[in-house]
């Protein structure tokens, strides 16, 4: 049987017949993990999502322990290379050059931080973020897969380490949502209502839009507590007597003014003419007003195919699945095998945390991960299904196909980072 990819990826469209697996899962994960951090989601996004904060006392001081410890960061931060743009050190909105905090040049991989630097700046008072840990810290990976799934945007995690009674950031709003998880100790938060409203990513603070506003929370958080902060909210955070350290969960979302530009920008390359043509020449000049120049653009895009490209760029572009366990599924599934090899009785399974899209098209059965597509003949399509289940299937447990077509399925699919073994 030929599992090769034949022909050019093929993008799949909601509404076009595609089935879904996995999402089910993700989502009812992505639910509870939102509900640990605001409560509620119905109350949440009927009254506060985009509109108002949200603060949640009722937790133990360690109720995000398992996302990260004081323990964790200082692991992170001295027992292993941290690059410098993962790592800033800021006091008062100003950061300090990276070539105070660089030991040495990587071979090839850009410059590291030295530990002992990056301290001697925390002691002197500055706050320690690192960026990107959706990338690279297991439990806040998961955690923001989950968040993603259940608000269909993009969800990336920073720490802030601030020693005793500093400001790392002065007074400023942010251009995204997000999530506040207080790790350990406190910190004071003033937060002031949206002199912007809902800014957009280019709207960046600027001292005309920084202007007097009303007060809305003026109060500290203390470990256990998380927050909601819509983005434009004015704030001011500083920490209290003790040594504070709190994760931000980022919201990049994707607003309707990036649909309609991305939709316009598609019906203009599938050959809509009047989005194509050029103003009329001499538009510039002063009192060119002459409206029956233009012309008259009776095509616009429609709701349904705004939210088509949204739902396309979040899937394919956006969401990322876990390849936690591929590696060793892809040796299993190498022709000489391994101890831990897959034979004909050896279960696999869906892969946890992916979400697989799959549809027939023509004499193919398109299944994607992703941005990626892998074109299986339409013959096993339904072999295909009962794999992508969620239960454990072995090769024989597949009738309809022979034993050399199966074997080369599952192995297919295993090294595809679809399945993995069922114990792994």
């Amino acid at each position: 049987m030929d599992t090769s990819a034949a022909g050019p990826a093929t993008e799949a469209t909601p509404g076009d017949g595609t089935e879904w697996f996995g999402l089910d899962e993700l989502l009812a994960a992505g639910q509870q993990s939102l509900t640990r951090l605001v409560g509620p989601t119905d109350t949440f996004f009927g009254q506060h999502w985009e509109r108002t904060p949200v603060i949640v006392t009722d937790r133990p001081a360690d109720a995000f322990a398992d996302l990260m410890t004081l323990q964790d960061f200082d692991r992170i931060l001295t027992e292993g290379p941290v690059a410098v743009q993962t790592l800033h050190a800021v006091n008062a909105s100003r950061a300090l050059p990276a070539e105070q905090l660089v030991h040495y040049r990587g071979n090839g991989g850009g410059p590291l931080a030295d530990p002992g630097k990056v301290l001697d700046a925390f002691a002197a008072g500055a706050t320690l973020v690192l960026h990107g840990l959706h990338r690279w810290w297991p439990p806040l990976r998961r955690i923001c897969q989950e968040l993603s799934s259940v608000l269909s945007h993009r969800v990336v995690a920073d720490a802030y380490l601030t020693p005793p009674g500093q400001t790392g950031h002065l007074r400023h709003y942010d251009t995204h949502d997000l999530f506040t998880l207080q790790i350990a100790g406190s910190k004071h938060w003033r937060i002031e209502d949206p002199t912007v409203p809902l800014p957009l990513s280019s709207q960046h603070n600027t001292p005309e839009r920084l202007g007097p506003s009303t007060v809305h929370f003026d109060g500290v958080l203390r470990a256990g507590t998380s927050m909601y902060l819509p983005r434009g909210h004015l704030h001011t955070v500083s920490s209290r007597t003790d040594t504070s350290l709190h994760i931000t969960l980022g919201i990049e979302a994707v607003t309707w003014k990036d649909a309609l530009t991305s939709a316009v920008r598609s019906y203009a390359e599938q050959q809509h003419l009047p989005w194509r043509r050029v103003l009329p020449a001499g538009f510039a000049r002063p009192g060119a007003t002459d409206r029956q120049a233009l012309p008259e653009i009776t095509e616009v895009p429609p709701y349904e195919e705004m939210v088509a490209w949204a739902q396309e760029r979040f899937w394919r572009h956006e969401y990322r699945s876990s390849h936690a366990g591929r590696l060793l599924s892809m040796i299993s599934a190498t022709p000489g095998g391994t101890d831990t090899g897959a034979g004909r009785a050896t279960p696999v399974r869906r892969a946890p945390g992916i979400v697989v899209r799959a549809r027939l098209s023509g004499d193919h059965y398109v299944v994607s991960v992703d941005d990626k597509d892998i074109r299986l003949p339409a013959a096993v399509a339904e072999d295909v299904r009962v794999l992508l289940g969620g239960k454990p299937v072995r090769a024989q447990d597949l009738p309809s196909l022979s034993e050399k077509n199966a074997d080369a399925l599952l192995r297919r699919l295993l090294q595809e980072g679809i399945l993995r073994l069922a114990h792994s």
